[in-house]
């Protein structure tokens, strides 16, 4: 073979080798372009569509909330007890929608800690009821994490029965600051919603713009606060109580108001609508969406989505609360808890292996 033929039947060989290579599956420009469009968009939608509108949702109802409390404190009765406890569950569920979203730079803060910690401590919260410091919302800020937010007002309105809750708001000795603490417990909760409110519209540009594939890419750090979050439920919220013998039932995250099935139910539908874009009733472009259109993997959204629904059905089944389940029907919440393993299982292995996810979150974290 001469000089000529050799490399003319070299770059034929290099030539289909290189075809070979791209309908083996190589990336191109435009599948790079497609990757990186597709989490701009997932991105950009879940901070206008939901973490922007639920944090907005969540000042609204604690304006409300503080009125309440205000006037529960102006005149205490079983009316205005009902009133501010029914408040207090329509602020603590909406939370649980947007607690999801603990991520990045909003977690380094720890700023989700001081509007619900749990469990909280009773012990200092009658302490300093008892004390004699004054009492108003620069001294809540003062307190610990345990000592404040959602769990320690549900421990105020609701660890006894109404009438015997209503009797330590109104003839007990340290009425006048008891009443006091709850509307400072509150007003400081609103107070810390603002801070984080200001916090997310802060890091708007961040967020949207950080588009890398690693632990930093705000999609990345998306799916890891909803493993973390989904970790949260099995084993803070279900596994703590399952695995208690005795005083199971104040394992639970709400066991004194009885709210505990329902705000699982929230943070789960948080995490499902995040996957599928669903916020407000709008079909937007969600991680559902990421996987089907960027990723074609139609098979790995069809197992999340009946994932999901095994969960929420057995989530439907429990009838009643989870704390009189965990007495009466234990089978129901161990079901629940292996429908949400598989979940977990799902998105740890499946959807971070195809969308190149770097999983960050391990057995050994916290809540």
């Amino acid at each position: 073979m001469n000089k000529k033929k050799y490399l003319l039947f070299s770059f034929l060989m290099l030539i289909t080798f290189s075809c070979g290579n791209d309908d083996m599956g190589g990336e191109t420009d435009e599948d790079i372009i497609s990757v990186e469009e597709g989490r701009r968009m997932q991105v950009a939608e879940l901070y206008d569509s939901q973490i922007t509108i639920l944090q907005q949702k969540h000042i609204d109802l604690l304006e409300i909330f503080v009125d309440e409390s205000e006037n529960f404190a102006s005149a205490p009765s079983a009316a205005s007890l009902a009133l501010v406890q029914q408040t207090w569950k329509n602020a603590f569920l909406h939370w649980k929608s947007a607690e999801i979203y603990n991520l990045g730079a909003i977690q380094s803060s720890f700023i989700h800690t001081r509007i619900h910690q749990w469990p909280v401590n009773t012990r200092i919260i009658e302490a300093n009821i008892s004390g004699a410091q004054s009492i108003d919302n620069k001294y809540i800020s003062s307190t610990g994490a345990n000592v404040k937010g959602y769990g320690a007002i549900e421990y105020l309105l609701f660890h006894d029965t109404d009438a015997a809750v209503l009797l330590e708001f109104t003839t007990s000795e340290n009425k006048e600051r008891r009443l006091q603490y709850v509307v400072s417990l509150v007003e400081n909760l609103k107070e810390q919603s603002d801070v984080l409110r200001v916090f997310w519209t802060d890091t708007e540009t961040t967020f949207k713009e950080n588009l890398e594939t690693g632990v930093n890419g705000s999609q990345n750090r998306v799916v890891n606060a909803l493993i973390a979050a989904l970790e949260s439920i099995k084993r803070r919220k279900i596994e703590e109580a399952l695995n208690t013998e005795s005083l199971a039932v104040e394992q639970l995250e709400a066991f004194r108001s009885a709210q505990s099935k329902e705000a699982i139910a929230a943070n789960l539908s948080a995490i499902y609508n995040t996957y599928l874009g669903d916020f407000e009733n709008n079909n937007n472009f969600g991680l559902s969406e990421y996987a089907i259109e960027v990723l074609n993997r139609q098979d790995l959204d069809k197992a999340i989505r009946e994932a999901f629904r095994r969960a929420f059905d057995d989530l439907e089944a429990i009838d009643g609360s989870l704390e009189s389940a965990l007495i009466s029907n234990v089978d129901l919440i161990e079901s629940l808890r292996v429908s949400i393993q598989e979940i977990i299982a799902i998105f740890k292995t499946d959807f971070s292996s195809a969308a190149n996810i770097v999983v960050t979150f391990n057995d050994n974290d916290g809540d």
